[in-house]
Formats: structure tokens, sequence, C-alpha cells
């Protein structure tokens, strides 16, 4: 959309004094919400991730580099420099200086003055790679660890002794004896067998080491024996085994190979140390700045090591699942112990264990020591996640994103979003922001531009993202020419990229959404509880699990909820569930991913039922408790608890429970019927909702033309337009028979809009008008009546919430005038085209037989000039550009007039035009594709760019992001029309009186 001329604003600014003049509130004018939208604050803009490439800076581009964030709209970045991740994807120019050297410290003090000096929020990723904490320096024994194991089988009664030789960066955590199940028989007739008599027999402890099994086998164990006393301190094991089939198991840890840079992420002690390596530096180096500018500190989403052991995981073990682990370790070697499914509790405890020790020692660690030195942490934690990792194979996914000052999530191009569950963890943890990785990008580089990521930017919007961070502006000083050196990822924007000079405009866009998407609190009407392990990935979380047994109808949203805060945040005030920090549901929704549950949550349950919770319970009734903590009572608990809560019936049920109900066997949208509770949105386009105080907020997005419902009484419907930041009354709006509010709307492709209720519904209003709000503009209200702009001459029949018809003729609308050409077309010189050169019609750039235009990357002005009557330059006049590839800066008689940089394509001609001669610059800018793809023909020293992007590499993993070849399809890009000028006609309407 493009800037409000000064009669609009001018309009508006009327419009709004006279209905606060008629509420008497004129202290409104100055809504400090409304002047945050129109100009957003530095704190609600976007950041970026500031990528270095092997760091390759120098004071002067990392200056440049920062003022032309501070220009463009950003409010902080992310600094970033990875080393040797995924380099053979897109090879990158030789290090200029190692990472944490003198030289690399000094750059980035420099950067956090120069964040300092122009304002800019600043966070820098604690380490020098990508997905892991690693540093440029060996971290011995804190490195991540394995556990191995081996085994030596013998025959009792006897003696055995053996030595344990000992290894280099091998360490002893146990000597295990397991007797088998198949020797029972032979042990008791032997039971009476002088051992003293048998010979001693020899055992190989040191070498075959295994890793944890993870899958158990038939070899089962009945009786566990820990030898390690039985070691004497030259590393000798001297054991006199009693009768049986016994393996005496030998475990052992060591650091991962290829990991001894890397931190042991299960180590509180050992990610301290990495902190003050690294993070204390930084700290160091900012001074005065550090808390004020460099505000944050980050970890990426995790990709490294995960590792198996740690030195305290049995102390670690105990006090997290209730019981010593040893007697179980040769379950760890795949030896069933005790039985299979006893087996199976001990493995899940285990792996929970892991992914527990990751949560709290790792990012619950940097969560601590970050506040200390009075900085916020934030982090991808753990996403995009898999399952298969044994550090996430039973997490608490939303407990990890949990241990953040920011969640974080991720959305690529195409749109492949992570965000709904850091969301979620920010809604019930009470965190303000949800950040995201923004416009992530893995397809050929360069190729995309405003419009094409915006829908991806709404949909990010929609599932709760509210802090964006660009990825990736790549620094890349000059001497590495344009477009310059790139990451291997991301969508690419720095002030090399072709559109940089009109980013701005989709800048303030995102800052403009983060700003309203930040007030209040997330309206959420469930809270959904899944199991001790919650879990969803891509996607936009429509449900609560993949396989759940109870369906939210579209309309109504919800949030998950994990054990922590079920057991911990959740309680009921005037029968809602409420948390601490001010969110509230309607009901609890138990539907369980399988049959296990811990017997305090279901008791939390109870609770929260007998406190006034309407709780509905999905299908899947519990049948036992996870782990072996309290094995077997666990289990009986988890019986006598089912048994209060579902009932022995099948049919739909609804029980009293002290002040609220349990209901089973009933459809979620049932029970919100009967609560009275009926859908926030109805419409065929993606939302949200927040509250804040007396105000509702609703962000949609999507294309078309539909009425849409909002469970919002008594309020009247505002529009906020994001792209322009202009806020005016809906035109037309009604009430429904149970209360809520139908706005129709209309969205161009890739539309959204904001409605927003704060005020009184207490003046006529209209209620329908058989017209499109693109052929008829309604401004807002006057004195005594409406203003509105008529686009298209007709018969319009208009109603109001007074019941009396309004008739409206229009016949002075003047027809659309096409502009046509000739068009004279001027090109940037020193890119291959020529410097100008007559369009007789528009036709796209990459179909011109001219070379130099067709592989012609950059901008060029369109200039046309036309005439307009007296009466024509007197009224509204809208341009319609058409079709426009990418970017479109428009200027009239000298006067700039904004950016089009989106659907509807149009710009406000109005008070710019003029009887007479008119003169129109178009200024269309494409992306770098095509210019690459021409030099792609062309020998090195003919090329007009110079990037490490430089050619297509077939045999390697994603060929495309190496660069383009001759052959590659050409992106359509220039001024395509059809251009018209719309004119329309300023109409005063009277309210009739009612009959």
């Amino acid at each position: 959309m493009t800037q409000l001329t000064p009669r609009c604003l001018l309009l508006v600014l009327i419009f709004s004094c006279i209905a606060l003049a008629q509420s008497g509130d004129l202290s409104r004018a100055a809504a400090p919400l409304e002047a945050k939208f129109s100009r957003p604050a530095d704190d609600d803009k976007p950041w970026a991730y500031w990528w270095w490439v092997n760091g390759n800076v120098t004071e002067q581009s990392i200056t440049r580099d920062m003022e032309a964030m501070k220009q463009a709209g950003f409010g902080g970045l992310l600094m970033f420099d990875s080393r040797n991740y995924h380099d053979d994807i897109l090879p990158p120019p030789p290090p200029r200086m190692p990472f944490m050297s003198p030289a690399w410290r000094k750059l980035l003090k420099h950067s956090i003055a120069e964040a300092d000096r122009l304002g800019l929020g600043m966070s820098v990723n604690l380490s020098s790679g990508a997905g892991a904490l690693k540093g440029p320096w060996d971290v011995g024994d804190q490195a991540p660890k394995k556990l191995s194991w081996t085994r030596a089988t013998i025959d009792g009664p006897r003696r055995v002794r053996c030595m344990l030789d000992e290894a280099e960066g091998r360490w002893n955590i146990a000597v295990i004896a397991a007797r088998h199940a198949e020797a029972e028989a032979d042990a008791d007739a032997d039971a009476d067998a002088d051992a003293s008599n048998q010979p001693a027999g020899e055992a190989n402890l040191s070498d075959n080491w295994q890793a944890v099994s993870t899958k158990l086998g038939d070899d089962r164990v009945v009786e566990v024996i820990d030898l390690t006393d039985h070691v004497n301190n030259q590393g000798q094991l001297d054991w006199q085994a009693p009768a049986g089939r016994w393996s005496i198991i030998r475990f052992t840890c060591s650091v991962m190979e290829g990991h001894e840079k890397d931190v042991d992420i299960l180590s509180d002690e050992a990610v301290e140390a990495y902190f003050h390596r690294m993070a204390g530096r930084f700290i160091e180096d900012a001074g005065d700045a550090a808390r004020q500018t460099l505000t944050h500190l980050y970890s990426v989403s995790w990709e490294g090591a995960t590792p198996t052991w740690t030195f305290k995981l049995e102390s670690e073990f105990k006090k997290l699942r209730g019981y010593d682990m040893r007697p179980w370790l040769p379950i760890l070697a795949g030896m069933p112990v005790d039985s299979a499914d006893v087996s199976e509790r001990f493995l899940r405890d285990y792996y929970r264990t892991l992914s527990d020790c990751f949560m709290l020692n790792c990012y619950g660690k940097l969560e601590q020591l970050t506040h200390a030195a009075g900085l916020t942490w934030h982090s991808e934690s753990g996403g995009p996640w898999h399952r298969k990792l044994p550090s996430f194979q039973h997490a608490d996914q939303l407990a990890f994103l949990g241990r953040n000052d920011m969640p974080q999530g991720e959305f690529w191009y195409p749109y492949r979003g992570l965000n709904r569950q850091p969301a979620m963890a920010a809604h019930i943890y009470g965190k303000p922001l949800v950040a995201t990785e923004a416009f992530t990008h893995m397809k050929h580089h360069w190729s995309v531009y405003p419009a094409r990521l915006k829908p991806c930017a709404d949909a990010a919007f929609v599932e709760g993202a509210n802090q964006f961070i660009w990825h990736t502006f790549t620094a890349s000083p000059p001497e590495f020419g344009k477009p310059g050196i790139e990451y291997f990822a991301g969508s690419h924007l720095n002030p090399n990229v072709t559109w940089w000079e009109q980013s701005h405009v989709f800048l303030t866009y995102l800052a403009r959404c983060q700003t309203l998407l930040r007030e209040g609190r997330f309206v959420a009407d469930i809270c959904a509880y899944v199991g001790d392990e919650p879990y969803l990935h891509w996607g936009p979380g429509e449900q609560w699990s993949k396989k759940p047994t109870l369906k939210l109808d579209s309309g109504y949203t919800f949030d998950m909820v994990n054990t922590e805060v079920l057991l911990q945040r959740l309680a009921v005030k005037d029968s809602r569930l409420v948390l601490p920090d001010g969110m509230s549901y309607g009901l609890l929704v138990v539907d369980l991913d399988d049959q296990v549950a811990l017997p305090g949550v279901l008791r939390r349950v109870v609770e929260l039922a007998q406190a006034g919770a309407t709780v509905v319970l999905g299908q899947r009734r519990p049948m036992r408790a996870p782990g072996l903590r309290d094995y077997p009572d666990c289990d009986d608990a988890v019986r006598k608890l089912v048994e209060q809560l579902w009932g022995k019936g099948d049919s739909p049920a609804t029980q009293t429970i002290g002040k609220g109900q349990v209901i089973t066997n009933t459809p979620v949208h049932e029970v919100l019927t009967s609560l009275k509770i009926p859908a926030d949105f109805e419409g065929p386009f993606r939302y949200i909702h927040r509250r804040s105080d007396d105000t509702d907020i609703y962000f949609v997005a999507g294309e078309g033309e539909a009425d849409c419902t909002f469970r919002v009484t008594g309020k009247t419907p505002e529009l906020w337009d994001p792209q322009s930041g202009q806020v005016q009354p809906a035109g037309v709006y009604r009430q429904t028979a149970d209360g809520r509010t139908v706005v129709p709307l209309n969205l161009p492709e890739g539309g959204s809009t904001f409605v927003v209720f704060r005020k009184p519904a207490d003046q006529p209003h209209l209620t329908n008008i058989n017209a499109s709000n693109r052929h008829v503009q309604i401004h807002g209200r006057t004195s005594n009546g409406l203003s509105l702009t008529c686009w298209q001459n007709g018969d319009y029949q208009l109603q109001t919430s007074n019941g009396a018809p309004i008739a409206l003729s229009v016949k002075e609308v003047h027809a659309p005038q096409p502009l046509t050409g000739p068009w004279q077309v001027s090109f940037t010189p020193g890119w291959g085209a020529p410097e100008s050169v007559t369009f007789d019609q528009l036709i796209a750039w990459n179909d011109h037989p001219d070379q130099g235009i067709k592989y012609y990357s950059g901008s060029a002005t369109y200039r046309i000039t036309f005439e307009l009557s007296a009466d024509q330059a007197r009224g509204p006049i809208r341009l319609d550009l058409g079709e426009v590839h990418n970017v479109a800066e428009v200027n009239l008689n000298g006067k700039p007039l904004g950016i089009a940089w989106t659907a509807p394509w149009d710009v406000d001609l109005t008070g710019a035009a003029k009887p007479g001669s008119n003169q129109l610059l178009i200024t269309v800018t494409n992306t770098w594709v095509n210019r690459l793809i021409g030099d792609a023909h062309l020998p090195p020293d003919k090329r007009y760019t110079q990037t490490n992007v430089t050619g297509r590499v077939e045999g390697i993993k994603f060929p495309h992001l190496r660069g383009y070849g001759p052959e590659d399809p050409l992106m359509k890009s220039g001024l395509l029309g059809p251009v018209k000028l719309h004119f329309g006609v300023d109409k005063q309407i009277k309210w009739p009186q009612a009959n």
C-alpha cells in the first residue's frame, strides 16, 4: 500500500476529532496505541541475523551495515559468526581472522559501540558454529561424553580376576555383574558347589566397546550385583562369582569423537565454564553498553552432539527420577532386567533424564547466568526438533522453550513454520515476546522480494510470533563487490540487495504488526494437556497432537500446557483456568497421546475440577504411570484416579466434582456450546486475537471478500492498516443474535488487516451496502452523517443501524483512463542495459530482445505524460499499476507518492495531480537473479556481478545453492501493467431519521 496523502490524513484527523468531540473526550485524539502503530518505536521493530562470513568484516563495513540497518527500520541485530557450518554447500571466502582472536574481539567491541551510538539492540550467538555450543578451544573433560560398555560372560561358581586397562580420555563408571535367567536352574543345582575349588577365570573388559543399546535383547537378567568396589587401586577386578551364568559389564564414558571443542550440555559446570570463557569476554568488551545495547545472548537450534552420559548423571537421575539407576545399568547394554515392561520404563527414565539435564543444566543454566549478568536469554530451544535424537526422545518441548526470556521458533519460505510451540510456551510461562527466525530460505539465492515474503510473515503472526529476526543480513564489505558474499541460506537483505532502498516499507509493515501483536494477551478458549511429553513439529498447530481423540473446531484457539505448568502454575478463578501472568481459559481438555499418565497430574486435574474448572477428557484412558518411580504402586494410583475421572461407561457423561465438572465422551464443540462460548472468529481467513484491558485486537490475513464474525459485543470495529498506518472506523458492521459483531472484509491477494474494538458502538452506522469496499470507500462519521468516496457509478442501497435505508445514485465518476505508452525507460548505467530506451508497450524485461535489458537487475524508471481535465484532477485519483515485478516507487509532478510493494498495487494520486499535463515516474526494481544468469553466460572477467555464489555444481547436496547456470529460467521483471487511472467522487451522506 502507499503512504497517506495529505487529503486522507486530514480526513482521518477531522473524523477522529468529530467522533471524540461527540464523546466529550478530546484526549483520545493522541491515543498512545495509535501513535505507536503509526510510528513504531525502535523496541517494536524487527531484528536481523547479522551474519559474519568467516569473520570477513572491517570497522568501516560494520559502521556501514549498522547505519543502513537503522535507516531501513531494523530495531536490533543478532550477531552470528559461524565457522565450518555447511561450507560445502556454499564455500565462503577464507577467514579474515580467527574466531575470538584479539582482532575479532576488537571488531565485536566496535560493533557493540556502534549499535550503542545508533540505538540498536544487540544479541550475540554464544558459539563459533551453528547448532552447537562450541569455541575455538579444546575443553578437555568438559566436552560431551558418550556411554560405552563391554562385557565378558562366565559361568559360576568361580573366582574372576582381570585387569581393567586404563585408556586416556576414558573414565570408569561402574562394573556390574548380571545373572541371566536361563542359568537359574543350573544355579539352583550347583548352589552347594565349592567355589573355592574352581579355577580362577580371566575376563577381557578393556576392548570391544559398544554404544548404548536402543533395543532390548532376549537375554533377561534376574540379579544385578555392583562390582565397582571389587576393583582395587591398581585397576584389578577380583570377584567370587556365585553359581549361574553371569555377564560382567564394564561401563565407561569418553569424549565424543569430533566434539572435542563442544560443551557437555548435560553438565551445569561445563556450561558455566563455557559461559564465562565466551560470554564473559563479550560482556567485558561491551563495557557500559552491556545491558543497555548488548541486551541478549543467544544459542541457535540444536544440531550438535547428543551426549549419553555426564559425570554427575547418576546423582541427577536420583534427584529427578527418585531412585538409583545403577541396578538397572545392564538395560543400557541391551539386557532386560526383571521384565521387558520394567526395562522399557527404565529406558524412558534414562532418556528423559538426558532431556531434563539438557534443559536444566544447559538452557536453564544459561538463562540463570545471563540474568545474573543483567542480560536476557533467547534460543531456538532444540528446534526444529528431531524425536530420534536421544536428548529429545522423551523431552518436554514446552519446558525447553519456557527456559527462555524470548522463546524462539522459525519459519521458511515457502511457508513452513515452527511458531505455535514457542508462542504457547510464551503464553503459559508469562513471556511477552515470541521470537522467530524469519524467512529462512533454501531456494535460489536473491529470488525473493517483499510481496513473496509477506504471506509468510502473516502466517507467522497468526501463529503467535511478535519478534521477527530476519534471516539473513550478511556482512559483505565493498571489496567483495555486488551482490557480494552470502551465507548459504536465508532471504538476503543488506545494502547490496537490489530492493534495499525500498525495504523500509516492508520493515515498517512488520514493525506495525509487531506493535499491536504485543498488546495485551493472547485470547484462547482452551488449554490442552496431552501428556508428559508434549510435542508438535512443523505446521500451524491447529490441533494439539498428531493423533487427538478430540477435535477443536475452527474459530477457537488453544494453548497446550505441560506437566510443569499444570502442577505449578495453573489455578482456577471464577470457574476459569488462570495463570499467574493473566492468561485464562474456559476449559481444560485432557486428550492424552498414549495410555500413560503421571499420578500427580491426574490428582491435579481432580483438584482443578474441585476448584470450579470444566474438564473435558479424551477417549484414551491411561492404564499406567511412566517410568519406575514408586513402581508398582504408581500404576495402582493411576487406575484409581482414572476410575474417579473417566468412570466405567463409554456413554457421554458429565459428573460434578466439587465446584466444577468433568465431561467424558463428548465433542468439544458441544461443551463450548453448553457453556455459551461461541466461536471467537468466523470467516475464511486466518486470524489471531489479543486482548488488552478493554481493547480487542484481531489480526486477519488472507484474500477475498467475506463477512467475518468477531466475538465482541457493543463496540465499534476499526480497521488498522499495517501497510499504510491508517486507522479508520469500519464502514459497515452489524450485531448478531448472540451478541457478536459482523464486519465485511475485502482483502487483496496476500492481504491483511487489524480489526480493533475499543470504543462503544453508541452511534448510528451502516449495517449493509450492496458494494465492495473497492467501489465505495467509507472514511468515517461526520457531525450528522458519513463521508465516503465512490469509485464506480451505480445505484447503491445502504442499510443503517436505526433501520432507515439510504439510496445513493452515483453517475459522475469518470471512466478509468489507461496509460498505454509509449514509455521512456531509463536503466542504471554500468549494468549492461542501455541508459534509455522507448517501450511502445509494456513488456517484461526478461522478454526484451536487447540482451542488456533481458538480463538486467536493478531499478529502471518509466516516464509518461498524461492529460487531465480540471474535473478529473479535482476529485480523488488512484493509480492502478497492474502487474509489477517486483517493487514500484511512484512520483507525480516531482512529488514522491510512496512505494507499491504488494497487492493491490495502487497509489493515491489525489492532491498531486493537476489539470493539463502531468508527468508520471514509476521506478521499478527487480531482483539479482536475471543478471546472475546473464553473467553465467560470460567469462569471469566480463561479468557485472561479484559473489561467492558463482555457478551450478552438480552432484552435491543443494546444487542450486552454489549459484546460477545459463540454463536457469529468468524471473519475470519490470512493469507489465495494464496501468490505469481510476477516478472517484466524494460524497457526504446525512443520517436519515428512524422509521
